[in-house]
């Protein structure tokens, strides 16, 4: 016998699931962090340049992110939300 399907209320679509819930920029508006719960925490990290802005670099984890703030000597106090 087949189950029935979910409610479709319960059903987590793509667009749902991939819908930052963050965003924040730098001071100099370089780059661009947009922060993801789906599953897991993840942040994409997108170069900025005038009207064009690079392929996104995916940092899984807050460590990973401080991590990449600390290379980049990008403070929380430089970070604006966007």
């Amino acid at each position: 016998m087949l189950s029935q399907p979910a409610p479709r209320s319960a059903v987590v679509t793509y667009g749902d699931a991939m819908d930052p819930s963050a965003v924040w920029r730098d001071r100099q508006h370089r780059w661009r962090i947009e922060a993801y719960r789906a599953p897991d925490l993840r942040f994409a990290i997108y170069a900025t340049n005038g009207p064009t802005e690079s392929v996104p670099l995916w940092l899984f984890g807050m460590s990973a992110l401080a991590r990449w703030l600390m290379t980049h000597a990008i403070s929380l106090d430089d970070l604006e939300v966007d």
